[in-house]
């Protein structure tokens, strides 16, 4: 693998742009790679303001979230990212991604998104594609479904803490 320094790529992207051809033939005629091209026209656009949108790098929370406000929504994948701004084959490799993650766990009827931090979204997922919440800690278990109330939850953590 050849790296490549910005000063290049800028100017590997020039002779592209002038050369008239598609991506593929302008890479196989250079020995490139059409991902990494594509890649760093990509990030050249970024760099320089003038992509259409902006790159963005989410962590699994952000994408634990966006999926769970997705599949609440009702709408398919794709009408709710077009709609959001989020790249639906982004969604789906994250998805993927953190199915992968929970498979060690096959026995389990809940799917557990580990999170470092406080979350107002459903953390788990029923296989059945049942969105609900568990709440754990010491000897503390709480398990709520989907459709239970966000007031008496919060009512009920409140509790639990002043006790």
């Amino acid at each position: 693998m050849t790296y490549r320094t910005r000063e290049e790529w800028v100017e590997i992207i020039a002779a592209y742009k002038e050369s008239g051809q598609s991506q593929t033939a302008f890479c196989r005629e250079r020995g490139l790679s059409v991902k990494t091209l594509g890649a760093n026209i990509r990030r050249i656009k970024v760099m320089e303001g003038t992509a259409k949108r902006p790159l963005v790098q989410r962590s699994t929370e952000e994408w634990v979230c966006l999926i769970s406000e997705q599949r609440a929504s009702g709408m398919n994948r794709t009408a709710w990212c077009r709609k959001h701004g989020v790249s639906p084959d982004s969604m789906l490799s994250a998805e993927r991604r953190i199915a992968a993650q929970n498979q060690d766990e096959p026995d389990s009827e809940w799917l557990e998104f580990k999170l470092g931090i406080e979350a107002s979204k459903p953390l788990l997922q029923n296989r059945n594609d049942n969105w609900g919440i568990r709440i754990r800690g010491g000897e503390l278990d709480i398990e709520v479904s989907a459709d239970y109330p966000v007031e008496k939850l919060a009512v009920l953590i409140g509790k639990l803490v002043k006790a």
